[in-house]
């Protein structure tokens, strides 16, 4: 008898329980920024264990990161093999890609956390060789932190300073795949896209923990701005996802007056009680703040809820799906109303932290918006 080869195929008890993940793994169509395909996913999944399936534990995800860093061992033997500069930088995002994807719910080991978030670091600079992206680095020795402006050959040749978008991480993203893909959308509009990282965001994830108050660091940041060449830097927008729509929130209320306009992608003005947390999310919270496993981390969530306040300096827009988890809907609603004419909100009904599934369509039409607030107003 012949043995039947079974078709490679995302198994269906891994999609039942991980389905809602998958528009993460798959983010926005990008030209620059590292992304994974279907088939990654597929060949990352297959064969993934049935009794192994408790999302919570650190088992599963120690697994999922085996199997995904094979999947970017595969991707950088495959660049190097090429013999194509081309052939070598798409290979290269493939492999940047898959070891966020590897590391981005890994928290048992920082070591080995640091060296794959290395390995998207490298790799994605390795891919931009035979693009027309370019990555000025700039460091913020006052907070410890540190930025990339990225514009392509193009922006750069025109001479005229270029307006520009802030753009903040969440709390597990990466700066190369995440935020990378969001700034695409800028880029595409003639927009520069600022980068910046933090205390705890990026490579400084474990290393430190994230800096809440991350008013200084995006302060700093802003006289940096002033004297960096070939940037308007009165012609400003922020956007930040997750986490980091959060910060953008703290940003608008505190540094309002330097930005044309803020947005925040799921973000919201407090999180939820920690105890109703699922298991993972916490030790993600635990992670990032540089907490003691098993410590409750509802004191400093209470302390970081933010007071609206009198309106900002400055128009907002946030973005929400209503069946939100991480950062409630209703903080929203009451920040909204305090806010005003100055704050316009978006409810996705049907859409879950960072409403995910419409990604593509909403930041669209926020870069739309936020391009013609940064119009030039000569």
């Amino acid at each position: 008898m012949t043995e039947t080869t079974e078709r490679l195929r995302v198994p269906e008890h891994m999609y039942r329980a991980l389905g809602y993940l998958f528009p993460r793994l798959m983010f926005l169509n990008a030209r620059y920024a590292p992304q994974v395909h279907w088939g990654d996913i597929a060949a990352a999944l297959d064969g993934f264990p049935t009794d192994d399936l408790d999302l919570a534990s650190a088992g599963f995800w120690d697994l999922w990161r085996e199997r995904w860093t094979d999947r970017a061992e595969s991707y950088t033997a495959l660049a190097e093999a090429s013999g194509t500069v081309a052939g070598r930088s798409r290979a290269l995002r493939g492999a940047a890609a898959a070891y966020h994807w590897a590391e981005f719910q890994y928290f048992d080991d920082r070591t080995v956390k640091q060296r794959l978030r290395q390995r998207i670091r490298d790799c994605f600079l390795g891919s931009l060789a035979g693009t027309d992206l370019q990555v000025t680095e700039g460091s913020l020795p006052g907070t410890g932190g540190g930025y990339w402006v990225l514009r392509t050959e193009a922006m750069r040749a025109s001479g005229e300073p270029l307006p520009a978008v802030v753009l903040s991480n969440g709390l597990d993203s990466a700066t190369e795949v995440e935020v990378v893909a969001l700034a695409e959308a800028y880029l595409e509009r003639g927009i520069a896209a600022v980068l910046f990282e933090g205390p705890g965001q990026g490579l400084r994830l474990g290393r430190t923990p994230v800096l809440v108050e991350m008013e200084p660091v995006v302060a700093e940041l802003l006289e940096k701005l002033r004297t960096e060449p070939g940037i308007a830097a009165d012609r400003l927008a922020f956007a930040g996802i997750s986490f980091g729509g959060y910060l953008a929130l703290r940003v608008a209320r505190e540094l309002g007056e330097h930005f044309r306009c803020v947005v925040n992608f799921g973000g919201g003005p407090a999180i939820a009680k920690f105890d109703g947390l699922p298991r993972r999310l916490k030790d993600n919270f635990r992670f990032a703040f540089g907490a003691e496993p098993g410590t409750d981390l509802q004191p400093r969530f209470d302390e970081l809820a933010i007071d609206p306040g009198p309106a900002p300096a400055t128009e907002v827009v946030s973005i929400c799906g209503a069946l939100d988890d991480i950062f409630p809907i209703e903080g929203l609603y009451d920040l909204d109303r305090a806010w005003s004419d100055r704050h316009s909100l978006e409810v996705h009904p049907r859409e879950a932290h960072t409403s995910l599934n419409l990604i593509n369509s909403y930041t669209l039409r926020t870069a739309d918006l936020v391009t013609e607030r940064l119009a030039d107003r000569a």
